[in-house]
């Protein structure tokens, strides 16, 4: 009898080792994020390629950048500083939730320190010019009999072949030649046959930042791939952030292929600012309001509530007649401040929103609700600010967990934890190793 309550017992016991056990696994995983166990090495430079392995590090992988000291510009301004201490607030931003590490990767050793790296790694990124990575043997045909499973992701300005492959750049240059820089300057007045308008310079890094989300998606699609196919092979990604905003004019590339079943008149683009129904206007205290108005019941409820029912057939209106449309409603607008329109307009459907600076965006209580703006602290400044992630998973959410790391800070972890004695690491400095 005894035997079958100690049997009966055990039974009992296992059973709930094994449920409870089964219940840790699921909670685990129901908690993990989706890159988690994922090991990329950045070896990327400036904006774009920070700005992908950003995103990377918040969805969970682990981010290690690979540095070079000796890059003037790794530690850009503006900076948070106290006394004498300062730290660049633009990498504390694109470098969270990731470790650092130093190597000189024109040195043998160093390059062999890397291949242990990339034996364990999914992804390695860079954004060198084309062919450096040849140079320093750490090109993909180099790394894939290393870890026959690697990604590997060069994210360049023009691309890893074409007439301009070797040609240095910065993002003005790639939305210039692509087409975007163009649409971007003040409309032409009718009439006005002045000096044509020059573009204006955007105050965001359109292709930088354009580069690295499609960057993003290239590695995670490569990602998913190797894991379908049977024998876990990796593959190279070849990303150009000239590409990148190439294709995201897709509105524009459609009025321009049609001219063709146009007897080769292009149609007039409403969204480069040519028609009054999409545009930019000054209010009484100098402020300015965006209208977005598209379709024409939007349209109807602006021309309602300026009070201008003659404007209601004249939206589309052109030439002469379009002029005096913006002419008439700059005048409206120049009634009253941007806070009374908003007043009119917030409880109406008719697509109008307040032109705001970044630090006026900040104080938005739709940016606040979606809490983009989080505070981190810091150990030498206490409060700092950081932008949080736009992706809003509902089970998983993602957090910053981690500040950007200092320069090397994760060298001798990184280092120990792949066999490095303490003898090693100090041999490797006084080389010029890391």
């Amino acid at each position: 009898m005894n035997g079958f309550k100690e049997g009966k017992n055990k039974f009992l016991y296992d059973f709930k080792l094994f449920t409870y056990t089964f219940m840790l696994y699921n909670f685990l995983i129901i908690m993990s994020l989706p890159l988690e166990g994922k090991i990329i090495l950045d070896l990327t430079r400036m904006l774009p390629g920070p700005f992908c392995s950003m995103i990377l590090s918040d969805l969970g992988a682990n981010v290690i950048r690979v540095e070079d000291p000796r890059y003037f510009y790794g530690q850009p301004p503006p900076f948070f500083q106290k006394g004498r201490y300062r730290e660049s607030a633009f990498t504390s931003i694109l470098n969270r939730n990731k470790k650092s590490i130093t190597l000189n990767l024109k040195k043998e050793k160093a390059r062999e320190i890397f291949y242990k790296l990339v034996k364990e790694a999914d992804v390695v990124l860079d954004s060198f010019r084309p062919k450096v990575t040849n140079k320093l043997k750490i090109d993909y045909k180099t790394l894939t009999t290393i870890n026959p499973s690697i990604i590997c992701c060069s994210l360049t300005g023009y691309g890893q072949y074409g007439p301009y492959e070797q040609i240095a750049g910065h993002d003005l240059n790639y939305i210039g030649i692509c087409g975007i820089l163009d649409l971007n300057r003040e409309r032409k007045v009718y009439g006005d046959e002045s000096q044509e308008k020059k573009p204006i310079n955007p105050g965001v890094q359109v292709a930088d930042i354009g580069g690295g989300l499609v960057t993003a998606i290239g590695i995670l699609g490569a990602i998913i791939e190797r894991e379908k196919n049977l024998e876990r092979k990796g593959q190279y990604i070849d990303i150009s952030m000239t590409d990148s905003v190439f294709s995201f004019m897709p509105l524009v590339a459609a009025y321009h292929f049609s001219k063709d079943l146009n007897d080769g008149v292009e149609t007039q683009n409403p969204l480069h600012g040519d028609f009054p129904f999409y545009n930019i206007y000054k209010t009484k205290d100098n402020k300015f309001l965006s209208i977005g108005i598209i379709e024409v019941k939007f349209w109807r409820v602006l021309c309602e509530a300026l009070g201008r029912d003659d404007l209601f057939l004249k939206q589309f209106a052109q030439g002469e007649e379009r002029e005096k449309v913006f002419i008439e409603l700059q005048k409206e607008f120049l009634k009253k401040t941007q806070k009374e329109w908003m007043d009119i307009f917030k409880n109406l459907d008719a697509c109008i929103m307040p032109v705001k600076s970044f630090a006026e965006a900040c104080e938005d209580p739709q940016i606040k609700a979606r809490n983009m703006i989080i505070e981190m602290d810091h150990p030498k400044f206490g409060k700092i600010q950081n932008v949080a992630s736009p992706i809003k998973y509902s089970r998983t959410p993602l957090k910053i967990k981690e500040l950007a790391p200092k320069l090397g800070q994760h060298t001798m972890e990184i280092l120990k934890n792949f066999g490095y004695s303490d003898e090693d690491i100090r041999e490797f400095r006084k080389k010029g190793i890391i």
